[in-house]
């Protein structure tokens, strides 16, 4: 599978213009560290236009919107030694690379150097092939806090803790490296510093691991993961892990291009949120925390954006891989209980991005699907925590909580982003409820889903839209639909009015009955892809990924309207759900490119789910809107029970299917 698998899918990207804004990642599925080819400045560390290479970078930077820590460039070279990585970059051929899920090769062209590595779960092992009389070097490039000395003979350790996030003081990665040939001198420099080798050397292994804890631990780590093993095992390792789990989904009869574009996107699926635990030595799992920087038992997971990811990715998990899940509710309530509040967007702490809590969503829709042998009541204390406490840390909790409990919605005269706080607050607290009436909280249920209900605040008849209200009740004027951001995030009313996943039926009643939210959709994807910058005061890489999609107002380059095209099979016209999922697959995804930002494998989730025929419309509720999916035949291998077989041969008018009822049949579709 790892052979259809395309790591630079994505990479095409820029500030103002994302395909993906992705890295061609190599690494372990869920795996610690990241490598990446590296041809730019951080944030965007890699464009597949590039000419040049900087070298490989460990990484764990979860998109470019989020600043990249404990990272490190390794970069081999002869000749002078350069102070940065721009000046001592090389030419390559792109061409001419191998990028696969475990496995990176490429050339220097500068310096006739040809490395190839693969990775381990908290290591890697690389080999550099030199050619010349120079004297090789493997150097080691930082972008902040950092440190590199010698040890023993064939040895480098150091330290890399750069973060623009509040975390604990010291908390950074800790690293060994270990070369097959002894290095003549080992050179520290304010950018952190190279091994020499003697001129003439051909050959350099370089075996290294990386430790949140300690070099020793680092050192543990090596042991367990590189110990003894050569590179072809451990690639070989590598591939077999990534081959079983991307074949959890065969596809059969479709084009090899098709089969590149799932796999591609599956891949992306893999990779966040990471695990930062290790092992000790006596195998058990611990953790250095980044939010009180103390070492604690446990699995922990970080990187994952909850706005973002929400809607697809936690529920294809929940559906496909299982068993890595259950390993992720430890290290999500790891970060609950070390940081007092529920997770947004750890990363590897908490980081100020986005409205909501989601956590609360994810929790939700794990208890809603049957997994519950973990402690969901450890978990409700943070869901309602998030629902009845507004923080004073904005990294944490609802702004503007006591308002939407207060008015029955957030206020736009004095917070930001208030509508679509409003619409976010209301499906929060209707997956609060859902937690809470599992665990028999009947009170806090019901309170709950009358709040659920505040959506409704917030819609105004005499425009048709969601739209800002102030605090003394009127509406925030004046009104203009294509205008993004102010009462909205990351785009204008038509991009959330619709985003009321736990109630249709009375999103439509809103509406005027579900022909009107019909004729709503068709509005909205047939209009002209119009923006105002609003209150961001520029054009914000989202609008012009929507102009250029040209589907009206449907904006798929962002989250909010993910859900949206399913409204049609649920409101009785599941043809257009089909027409519309359809074209956004075939004319906005590609083995190249995404429609924009890929976010954690949310945008990639998506893409399978609609391949499936499948979608988690409302997390939270263990249903799916069932649909003709995209590809004719595919099999889900669960890892326990049967394989379930979908596609368009077993393709029913079914509009609903529960997920039991899923688990429980062979072939999905009324009548089978």
């Amino acid at each position: 599978m790892i052979s259809k698998v395309n790591p630079l899918q994505g990479t095409d990207s820029a500030h103002d213009f994302s395909t993906g804004n992705t890295l061609p990642i190599v690494a372990r599925p869920w795996g610690m560290h990241h490598w990446s080819l590296q041809s730019g400045r951080t944030p965007w560390v890699f464009n597949c236009r590039h000419k040049r290479l900087q070298g490989i970078r460990l990484t764990h930077q979860p998109s470019p919107w989020m600043q990249d820590y404990a990272c490190m460039t390794i970069l081999p070279f002869s000749g002078r030694a350069y102070d940065s990585a721009e000046r001592q970059a090389s030419s390559y051929r792109l061409k001419d690379a191998v990028i696969q899920p475990n496995y990176l090769e490429a050339t220097l062209l500068r310096y006739g150097v040809r490395f190839k590595m693969s990775p381990t779960e908290r290591g890697a092992i690389f080999i550099f092939e030199f050619s010349g009389d120079d004297a090789p070097k493997v150097g080691f490039y930082f972008d902040g806090t950092h440190d590199l000395q010698a040890v023993g003979d064939f040895g480098v350790s150091g330290y890399s803790g750069y973060s623009k996030e509040p975390v604990p003081e010291g908390y950074g990665l800790s690293f060994i490296g270990e070369f097959s040939e002894k290095p003549v001198r080992v050179v520290r420099c304010g950018w952190g510093g190279y091994a020499e080798f003697a001129a003439g050397t051909r050959r350099v292994e370089l075996r290294f691991s990386g430790s949140f804890i300690d070099t020793d631990q680092a050192r543990l780590a090596m042991d367990r993961e590189l110990g003894g093993r050569s590179f072809e095992d451990i690639e070989a390792t590598g591939a077999a892990i990534w081959n079983e789990l991307l074949g959890r989904i065969e596809i059969e009869d479709e084009s090899e291009r098709q089969e590149r574009i799932f796999y591609s996107c599956l891949y992306r699926c893999l990779l966040f949120p990471r695990f930062l635990d290790e092992l000790d030595a006596s195998g058990e799992t611990y953790h250095r925390s980044p939010y009180d920087g103390k070492v604690r038992s446990g699995s922990l997971c970080a990187d994952s954006g909850f706005w973002d990811v929400y809607r697809t990715l936690y529920p294809l998990l929940v559906l496909v891989y299982p068993e890595v899940l259950r390993r992720m509710l430890d290290g999500w309530l790891s970060a609950c209980r070390e940081s007092g509040w529920a997770p947004k967007w750890p990363s590897p702490g908490p980081r100020l991005c986005m409205i909501g809590t989601h956590f609360d969503v994810f929790v939700a829709d794990v208890v809603a699907k049957g997994i519950t042998d973990w402690d969901v009541e450890a978990a409700f204390e943070y869901l309602w925590k998030n629902a009845s406490r507004e923080s004073d840390d904005p990294h944490f909790g609802r702004e503007g909580l006591k308002d939407f409990s207060d008015l029955g919605y957030v206020a736009a005269d004095r917070h930001d982003h208030a509508a679509a706080c409003t619409l976010d607050y209301a499906y929060n607290d209707f997956c609060v409820a859902q937690v809470a009436r599992f665990l028999g909280k009947t009170e806090e249920a019901d309170m709950l889903l009358r709040r659920a209900r505040n959506y409704r605040n917030v819609f105004d008849p005499a425009v048709g839209f969601m739209r800002g209200r102030n605090a003394d009740g009127t509406w925030l004027e004046p009104f203009r639909e294509f205008e993004w951001g102010g009462a909205f995030i990351e785009g204008s009313t038509w991009q959330h009015t619709l985003n009321v996943p736990h109630d249709p039926e009375g999103l439509a009643e809103l509406l005027g009955g579900p022909e009107a939210l019909c004729q709503k959709l068709d509005t909205m994807l047939s209009i002209e892809p119009r923006f105002e910058a609003g209150s961001y005061d520029f054009e914000i890489h989202e609008a012009s990924e929507m102009a250029a999609a040209d589907f009206g107002q449907y904006a798929h380059s962002n989250q909010p309207v993910h859900g949206f095209l399913f409204l049609y099979a649920l409101m009785g016209q599941p043809e257009k759900t089909v027409e519309w999922v359809h074209r956004v697959c075939k004319e906005l995804y590609s083995p190249d490119k995404f429609p924009g930002d890929e976010d954690n494998g949310e945008m990639s989730a998506w893409y399978i789910w609609a391949c499936l025929g499948l979608f988690p419309q409302c997390p939270g509720k263990a249903e799916y809107v069932c649909f003709e999916p995209l590809l004719k035949k595919l099999k889900i291998h669960l890892p326990d029970g049967p394989p379930l077989l979908l596609g368009r041969v077993h393709h029913s008018d079914t509009l609903r299917i529960s997920h039991d009822e899923l688990l429980q049949r062979s072939v999905v579709g009324s009548g089978v």
